[in-house]
């Protein structure tokens, strides 16, 4: 009876060391578990917006080769908001694939900045796109939308690199209007023009058309018409050729490889 005891209880003990084991194993393979995209190191957004913004920045750079992090501190002290979003990215380990890709939006809310900074050859995100980007965002950061202003990170992120995917070419100071731009900018413009024309043509419908002088001068008579050729005036304007200017488009990298913006505050 001792030795089936024994024997149990060694039988479990293996069990419970070779459980121990496989779990060392698992948590020693790089990869296995996925780092965080949104990475709110202040417990600034509640369960359900984290997962929702997680959710959505996984989705952002799923099939991209390109990580979409929105990095959330509390305060960053004198330090440079571009210096402390780099070294954030390198002493974490960031980025997809061997060029360590990705993009990263600091927000330091206590210090009220923020950045937005690019590694691993990213081309998708020109420095154009990226003020762009800011534009929007920090609007929000101003108003304290903390999860408005991740959202709209993580839409325009999603549609620069959808768009990069699919045109071949990233969104630049050439190209920046996309089919929404081009409605506002082009088809409203042209339709109120077209309602107006259209108001205007109704009016007209009333006119009738004059074909006698004394339809517009009356009482006017003249005794003697006549044509008389005197002299022909020609006016010549110099117009100079036009210089092309450089569209100063693309996307500008520092002596470490990082790209995008030098920040600023809200």
């Amino acid at each position: 009876m001792k030795n089936r005891m024994c024997k149990t209880n060694c039988y479990k003990k293996c069990c419970a060391f070779l459980a121990a084991l496989l779990m060392l194993a698992v948590l020693a393979l790089p990869g296995m578990a996925a780092a965080p995209l949104v990475r709110d190191e202040m417990g600034l957004f509640d369960a359900d917006t984290y997962n929702e913004l997680e959710q959505s920045a996984e989705a952002a750079s799923s099939g991209h080769d390109c990580d979409v992090y929105f990095l959330v501190v509390n305060d960053i002290g004198d330090a440079n908001q571009r210096d402390f979003a780099k070294n954030y990215y390198v002493n974490n380990g960031l980025g997809s694939g061997e060029g360590k890709s990705g993009i990263l939006f600091l927000l330091a809310v206590g210090s009220r900045k923020y950045v937005t900074i690019t590694y691993g050859g990213v081309t998708a995100f020109t420095d154009s796109r990226i003020e762009q980007m800011e534009d929007d965002i920090v609007p929000k950061l101003s108003d304290g939308d903390w999860a408005g202003a991740a959202r709209t990170y993580i839409e325009m992120a999603d549609y620069t690199l959808d768009y990069y995917a699919e045109h071949g070419e990233p969104i630049d100071v050439d190209n920046d209007l996309g089919a929404e731009g081009l409605l506002f900018v082009i088809g409203i413009p042209a339709a109120i023009a077209a309602g107006v024309c259209l108001v205007f043509y109704h009016q007209m419908k009333t006119a009738k058309e004059k074909t006698e002088a004394d339809d517009y001068m009356p009482g006017l008579k003249l005794r003697v018409k006549r044509d008389v050729y005197t002299h022909t005036t020609q006016t010549r304007v110099y117009d100079p050729p036009k210089e092309e200017k450089s569209s100063g488009g693309g996307s500008s990298t520092d002596s470490d490889g990082f790209g995008g913006s030098s920040g600023g505050s809200f």
